[in-house]
C-alpha cells in the first residue's frame, strides 16, 4: 500500500477544518450497474447527503489513482468492479465544504453490496432513479445513461 494513504498520515482534526474551508476536497464516487440496467444506491446515514439515496463515494487520498481509490471504496462495501468509465466531474458545495467528484462507472460489477451501518444503512438496487435521492447523484446517473448508448464516447471515457 502506498504510504501516502495510510489513515496514520491524516492530518489533526483541527487543521482537516481549515482545510475544508478553504479548498475544494477530490472525491470519487462509484456508480455500478448490472446486468439488468440497474443501479446500486446506498441508503446514507451521514451528512452530507443525510438521509438520501446516494452512490458509493469518498475522499482521493494523496497520491492515489482515481481506479485505486474506487476499488478502495468499494471494497469497503464488499464490492468491485471490472472496468471504470469516466462520467464527469461534478462541483458540489455544502455549506461547510466545497468537493469535486469524479464520477466513475462500472457495468459489471462483482460482489455482494454489505452496508457498513455507518455511512450506508442498506443497499439496493434500482432501475429508475430514486425520488429522494441526492441531485448530484440524480445527474451522475443521467448523464451515464446517456453516455453507455454512444459506443465511441464509452470507449472514449474508458479509465483503463
Amino acid at each position: 500500500m502506498n504510504r501516502a494513504i495510510l489513515h496514520e498520515d491524516w492530518m489533526p482534526d483541527k487543521v482537516w477544518r481549515q482545510v475544508k474551508r478553504s479548498i475544494p476536497i477530490p472525491c470519487v464516487d462509484v456508480l455500478l450497474e448490472n446486468s439488468k440496467g440497474e443501479i446500486l444506491v446506498g441508503w446514507r446515514r451521514i451528512p452530507p447527503y443525510q438521509n438520501v439515496w446516494a452512490l458509493p463515494g469518498g475522499r482521493v487520498y494523496r497520491g492515489e489513482r482515481l481506479r485505486d481509490a474506487s476499488m478502495r471504496i468499494l471494497a469497503g462495501y464488499g464490492l468491485s468492479s471490472g472496468s471504470l468509465f469516466v462520467v464527469g466531474i461534478f462541483p458540489v458545495k455544502f455549506p461547510t465544504r466545497a468537493d469535486f467528484t469524479v464520477c466513475l462507472a462500472s457495468n459489471k460489477p462483482k460482489g455482494l453490496a454489505r452496508p457498513d451501518g455507518y455511512e450506508f444503512s442498506s443497499f439496493k438496487w434500482k432501475k429508475r432513479v430514486p425520488s429522494k435521492i441526492g441531485a448530484n447523484y440524480a445527474r451522475m446517473i443521467l448523464k451515464w445513461r446517456r453516455l453507455r448508448r454512444n459506443a465511441r464516447a464509452l470507449e472514449f471515457a474508458a479509465l483503463d
